[in-house]
Parts: C-alpha cells; sequence; structure tokens
C-alpha cells in the first residue's frame, strides 16, 4: 500500500502547476492587453523628451501605430554642404562602419544622379541571435527650396531589388534631415526617424532606447563626423550656401561613390 505521503504529493504538484498555469494566463492577458493599449494610445503630436546642452529630442506617437518616432534639433556653426556631405560622400564599408559598427556590406546600387539628385544603396547590418541579419537597402536624396533649406530625404525603397535569403529587409524606414539658415548665421539642423527593424524583432526595445540613442547621437556622434576634413570643407555644385557663409579655402565636392 502507498503510505498517505506519497499520495499527498502528487496531489500538491498538480494544485501548484494548476496555480502557474492560471498566473501565466493572467500575465499573457495582462501584456495583450497592455499591448492593444499602447498600439492605441499617443496623441498624434510632437512631445519634447530632452532639452539639454542645446539640442532637443521630441517623439511622437500616432495611435494605432507601435513605432514611435523620433525627432532631433541641434545648432552649430556648419555650412549646408558640410551637414549634407555625410549622406552624400563615401557611401562605402568603411564610412557605414562608422555609422553603424554591426555594418557588414555596403553596396552601390544606384550611383548618384547629378540631375535628379539621389542615389540608392543597400547596407547589411549584422543582428545577434536569434535575430536574422537586416537590409536596409535606401534611397537618399537631396533638395534645396527657394529660402536655402536643404532637404536629405533617406527612405526605403525594399522591392527594388530581390531579396536576399537569410536577411530581413527594412519595409518601414524613413529618415528626413532639414538643414536651416538662421539669421545669426548658424545652421539648425533636425533629424526625423521613423524605422522598424522588421521581422520578430520587438519595437519595444527600439522605441524604449530611441530618445536616449538620438541624444547621444545629436550630441556626440554626428559633431564627430562633421568635423572630419573630408566633410567640413565640402561643397556641392546643388547646394547654394547663404551668402554670409564664408568660402574661404573651401573646396567643390562631388558625390562619387
Amino acid at each position: 500500500m502507498q503510505n498517505e505521503n506519497e499520495i499527498k504529493k502528487p496531489k500538491k504538484a498538480k494544485k501548484f502547476f494548476k496555480k502557474l498555469l492560471k498566473v501565466m494566463l493572467l500575465l499573457i492577458a495582462v501584456l495583450f492587453l497592455y499591448n492593444w493599449y499602447w498600439i492605441n494610445s499617443g496623441s498624434s503630436e510632437w512631445e519634447l523628451e530632452i532639452d539639454e546642452e542645446d539640442i532637443q529630442i521630441y517623439s511622437l506617437k500616432v495611435p494605432g501605430d507601435n513605432i514611435v518616432k523620433y525627432r532631433g534639433v541641434m545648432k552649430g556653426n556648419y555650412t549646408l554642404g558640410q551637414l549634407a556631405a555625410p549622406h552624400l560622400l563615401d557611401h562605402n564599408l568603411t564610412t557605414c562602419k562608422e555609422w553603424f559598427p554591426n555594418c557588414t556590406g555596403c553596396e552601390i546600387v544606384k550611383p548618384f544622379d547629378t540631375i535628379r539628385q539621389y542615389d540608392i544603396s543597400l547596407w547589411t547590418l549584422d543582428f545577434p541571435f536569434p535575430f536574422l541579419d537586416r537590409e536596409l537597402l535606401i534611397n537618399t536624396s537631396v533638395s534645396q527650396d527657394e529660402n536655402k533649406v536643404v532637404t536629405i530625404d533617406v527612405a526605403a525603397v525594399p522591392n527594388t531589388t530581390n531579396h536576399n535569403e537569410g536577411k530581413v529587409r527594412l519595409e518601414r524606414m524613413h529618415n528626413v534631415w532639414k538643414f536651416t539658415p538662421l539669421e545669426n548665421g548658424m545652421i539648425e539642423c533636425m533629424q526625423t526617424q521613423d524605422v522598424s527593424l522588421g521581422g520578430l524583432f520587438p519595437a519595444i526595445l527600439l522605441n524604449m532606447q530611441g530618445k536616449e540613442a538620438n541624444f547621444k547621437f545629436m550630441r556626440e556622434e554626428l559633431p564627430m563626423f562633421l568635423e572630419k576634413d573630408k566633410y567640413r570643407y565640402a561643397k556641392f555644385p546643388f547646394i547654394e550656401e547663404p551668402k554670409s557663409e564664408l568660402t574661404i579655402n573651401q573646396s567643390v565636392a562631388n558625390p562619387i561613390k
């Protein structure tokens, strides 16, 4: 005959697993409701998140969208050509690694069109397990309006070439840079970021680090790029500098891939 302790143990274990199952189901329900609430939340207006060291970081959450858009604004003693140069020059693996340390490939799909002022490039980024590597097939275009405001438009064009097996190609990426001359001779640099890493990558991870990552980029990384001689002294025939801009010792550069 089984003793009393041997009979009670299975009953206790069964009760424990029933309680554990209830807790797990409750947790799943809470997470589902929170995710539903998060996706449907938002004001559809830009909200100031950080205002430090003459840098402003804004966020925008639209109801029904699980991605938060971010905007960074800074001012500096730059030229328009200097600000545009990192987007138009040196589309190669070395430069890609400077922007993204996990970059493993950079290919020019369409060289810069000097008339329509755009190019198309394919960047490959290494992602840690269990995520697949990402591909960014992007169209980079430049324009300048009558007020000398320069716009760099970087948009995903995922279906321009065949997809590569074993990689996730970003479907959603639309980053816009605006460089606006100010009356005091400085240039306002504004970047608006709208990107989803796609696949099974949790959007919440991208949303959580967005404002701090953008602030660090505007405060540390972007100024470091802009001080390189190849960018600092760059000028382009299709970008007109403000009349007050000094042109001494500045050379004319063309986008060469």
